[in-house]
């Protein structure tokens, strides 16, 4: 099948789809502008929201509101117990052994065990919050949100990689990226016209209604047929029970890759938190979305490739992951580089539109930025690994990442303040980049960076 022939547009059966083609560069290219065009209105509508939200109210607030969803959206990959990453290989396990109902047993499990983890995290979050001693600062309710948001955040993730191992990014990425942060928007406008005296509860509410409604109805829409022909309903019985042990152990190992893939910035708020005041943490959590922005067109890439690569890797034919991450591995580091330079000339006008006080955070800014070029130069290592099942072999290099993250945060902000803490960032983002392209040379002889390639 040619790139001509290959399309977006995706029908429910798996056995039916084009999913096991590789993407060529062409397709790539015009599958990630889409999404980065639909990220960049949906960055547009966030940013448009929180400078409503700047204006009407304080920078503490702010610096709740990125706690809150930031701890729901950590709290979601908990949730997921690994299993969003787990897809493509299950996807593409299902195509080379012609089980078509493989995947739709393993989806209805992972969302099973989703809910049930996100619940038991809810309430151990609401024991938390009844029995810390906070101080009367908001962030009791702002927490009691995070709770309420966690299971949608969760089910957004694990449906939005179902959507993308078919090829379906619009439907993949889109909820989250382009429909929440408008409806958010429009949201708070319509609160700041109709009510006098709101706070940040009252949009962290909207936020958690919001989210809900988008879960359900993505996994509505991304629901799979099972081919009822294939097995009878004891024998699919059993092959869930026997497979869902084997699932759970893969997945698990997931979940720590999938906090520094995904959820990073999250991750580090939450930690910086502890040493940055609230209006630290605000500005610092603008610096580090904006940084991020550029970080998730190289992850856009990676997730599109994430299909081709597991084929691939089923097959045991390196050349074509070799050519599969060159066509991401190009655009990822000359658009890092491009976005590195536009922050060094206009980063102070950036910041300055959410507020004078925000400048103060460009140095820390243009750190981050050096940041995302160096995982663009590093390319999809962390991908080859777990989708070739060393996931385990990652574990010592992100465990090491997270105690790196904590004790950088704690030193760095203590010896040089506010931009101590992109430093950090940028110190473990080396550490776990360079550590990762070493294991996948070292496990399938791949060169995942671009300088070797």
């Amino acid at each position: 099948m040619t790139e001509n022939t290959t399309h977006l547009s995706q029908k429910n059966n798996l056995s039916t789809r084009h999913a096991g083609n590789p993407l060529g560069r062409i397709l790539l290219l015009k599958s990630v502008s889409l999404v980065v065009v639909a990220r960049v209105f949906g960055a547009g509508f966030a940013i448009l929201t929180q400078i409503v939200l700047a204006v009407l109210l304080d920078a503490h607030e702010i610096g709740l509101f990125f706690v809150a969803t930031g701890l729901a959206a950590v709290l979601a990959v908990v949730g997921t117990l690994g299993y969003p990453m787990l897809v493509p290989r299950i996807a593409a396990q299902a195509a080379s052994e012609n089980r078509s109902n493989l995947l739709a047993v393993f989806m209805a499990r992972a969302r099973i065990d989703t809910l049930i983890v996100s619940s038991l995290l809810i309430c151990l979050l609401l024991l938390f919050i009844w029995l810390a001693p906070f101080p009367a600062n908001g962030i009791q309710q702002s927490l009691f949100f995070s709770a309420l948001t966690l299971p949608a955040f969760a089910l957004l993730r694990l449906n939005g990689s179902l959507a993308n191992a078919q090829k379906r990014f619009e439907l993949g990425f889109l909820p989250d990226l382009f429909i929440r942060p408008l409806l958010l928007l429009l949201f708070v406008v319509t609160i700041w016209l109709t009510w006098e005296n709101f706070d940040i509860k009252i949009i962290l509410a909207g936020h958690a209604v919001i989210a809900t409604a988008l879960a359900l109805w993505q996994m509505r829409k991304v629901a799979i047929k099972k081919n009822r022909t294939v097995h009878s309903g004891r024998n699919s019985e059993n092959t869930a029970n026997e497979s869902t042990s084997v699932w759970r152990r893969r997945a698990a190992p997931l979940m720590l890759i999938a906090l520094f893939i995904s959820v990073f910035a999250d991750v580090d708020i939450v930690i910086s938190r502890l040493f940055l005041s609230d209006a630290q943490t605000g500005i610092f959590g603008v610096c580090l979305k904006i940084s991020l922005f550029v970080a998730f067109g190289i992850q856009v890439l990676h997730q599109m490739i994430q299909r081709d690569i597991a084929d691939a890797l089923h097959n045991r034919d390196n050349s074509q992951i070799h050519k599969v991450m060159a066509r991401a591995n190009a655009p990822a580091v000359a658009g890092s580089i491009a976005a590195a330079i536009a922050v060094i000339m206009f980063g102070r006008e950036l910041l300055g539109l959410f507020g004078h006080e925000f400048v103060a955070g460009f140095t820390s800014l243009v750190i981050l930025m050096f940041s995302i070029v160096v995982r663009a130069i590093a390319g999809p290592a962390a991908q080859v690994l777990a989708l070739g099942g060393q996931e385990r072999a990652c574990l010592p290099v992100f465990a090491v990442c997270m105690i790196l993250l904590v004790l950088g945060n704690f030193v760095l902000i203590m010896w040089l303040g506010l931009p101590g803490a992109a430093v950090t960032v940028l110190i473990v983002s080396a550490v776990w980049s360079i550590w990762l392209a070493v294991l996948a040379k070292k496990k399938f002889n791949l060169n995942t960076s671009i300088i070797f390639a």
